[in-house]
């Protein structure tokens, strides 16, 4: 296995490329074609944040060990896994969306898996960079108390809606923008003011409902990605689902709605428009091209529906020139 020790991104890349067989120019590797494909880069930011994205589907599983170090760094990792059409894997085990809080004084262990499509934003950050997010009387209160339990159990926590924008917007091969750094930047700030809220959030609403079991939590967070995976076609039904998380129908129904904030439909119908509004932001596609990649066949029902949750038409979009995005 692989290893590298020094929170800093720059580090993991090379390990990356040599298991791929894949060349490595400025921070930005191309998957070679012998051994998969996809991308990955790295960057260390001004603010000494270092970022790590990648999305690969490799034909061997590659892992690659960040080794405990006594530098005092978190690490917050966005991962999903889909498996692609044609592998053998069971359904129930095809999927994974999660994030994961580690720290640098414990080892831990970055997987690609052959067979699935792997997305990964990846950031190292210290305790510095979180009071200019939220202050030092939050960040006090977050380290003594959330962040240290958090880690200790090794609980991955749900990719929530409030992510996936953000999220896509660094999931690309090369990012092409006018203030790239700062681009970059916020976006990774962003990410980690919505995770410490959403963490605070989870934890008031743990104090008042009896405890979810971790392997109730994961199985309810693969019928999160499953139900996110492909827009292009129609939801699984409350019964595959069910089948799926091992739950009735019921159980499955209001836990999903305690863990996600929405009801399952629900929640299927805004991040299909929250990633056709992404698609729209890339100005590479039509607004019939993104209706159709969202599964909408009638251009005037997806106009209505993309309305009614942004509360402007898809063609307008250009015009408020992204000012919704993460109005969400």
């Amino acid at each position: 296995m692989r290893e590298f020790e020094k929170p800093d991104f720059l580090f993991l890349l090379p390990l990356l490329a040599d298991a791929t067989k894949s060349k490595m120019v400025e921070g930005q590797l191309t998957i070679y074609p012998s051994t998969g494909s996809g991308y990955a880069w790295a960057r260390t930011l001004p603010s000494g944040i270092s970022i790590f994205i990648a999305e690969t589907l490799l034909t061997q599983d590659v892992e690659i060990k960040r080794i405990a170090t006594d530098e005092n760094f978190f690490c917050l990792q966005f991962t999903e896994q889909i498996a692609e059409a044609g592998t053998s894997r069971r359904l129930a085990e095809d999927v994974q969306s999660y994030v994961k809080l580690s720290h640098t004084y414990n080892e831990d262990v970055i997987v690609f898996p052959a067979g699935l499509k792997t997305r990964i934003v990846a950031f190292f950050f210290n305790k510095d960079h979180f009071a200019k997010v939220l202050g030092r009387s939050v960040m006090d209160e977050m380290l003594t108390q959330h962040f240290p339990k958090l880690i200790k159990s090794d609980t991955l926590q749900p990719i929530a809606t409030e992510y996936r924008v953000m999220l896509d917007e660094l999931l690309v091969e090369k990012i092409q923008h006018p203030l790239q750094v700062n681009y970059i930047q916020n976006r990774v700030l962003l990410l980690l003011e919505k995770f410490i809220i959403k963490l605070h959030q989870r934890r008031e609403v743990a104090a008042k409902k009896p405890r979810r079991s971790d392997d109730e939590t994961m199985r309810l967070m693969k019928v999160e990605a499953l139900l996110v995976k492909n827009f292009e076609k129609a939801p699984p039904t409350i019964e595959e689902l069910s089948r799926i998380s091992a739950m009735s129908p019921t159980k499955l129904k209001n836990d999903f709605k305690a863990l996600y904030g929405l009801p399952i439909y629900e929640y299927y119908q805004k991040n299909r428009m929250i990633k056709a509004k992404a698609l729209l932001m890339l100005g590479k596609y039509s607004i019939k091209e993104v209706g159709i990649m969202v599964g909408y066949s009638n251009l005037s029902h997806f106009a209505n529906t993309f309305k009614k949750e942004f509360g402007h038409l898809p063609s307008e979009l250009a015009a408020k020139d992204g000012v919704l995005v993460y109005n969400t």
